[in-house]
């Protein structure tokens, strides 16, 4: 099964669902030996830079949510 295929099928699920396995996503990556590649860890750094020195441009948690709630 792809991942695509995967997003299709959770859409389908009630949102009580959807939350159930996001929770178990959750948990099976805080529990597995997950480590940052560097282009990751570089990628971060250069974002939390841009959040410090005012650079980032953010967008309301109002709209980010909305776009979802929409899928």
């Amino acid at each position: 099964m792809t991942v695509q295929l995967l997003k299709k099928e959770v859409r389908k699920l009630s949102k009580a669902e959807q939350a159930e396995l996001m929770h178990f996503m959750v948990e099976l990556l805080a529990t597995d030996d997950f480590e940052l590649s560097e282009e990751w860890i570089a990628e971060l750094d250069r974002r939390e830079k841009a959040l410090k020195d005012g650079t980032s441009v953010g967008k309301p948690v109002g709209d980010v949510l909305a776009k979802y709630k929409t899928q």
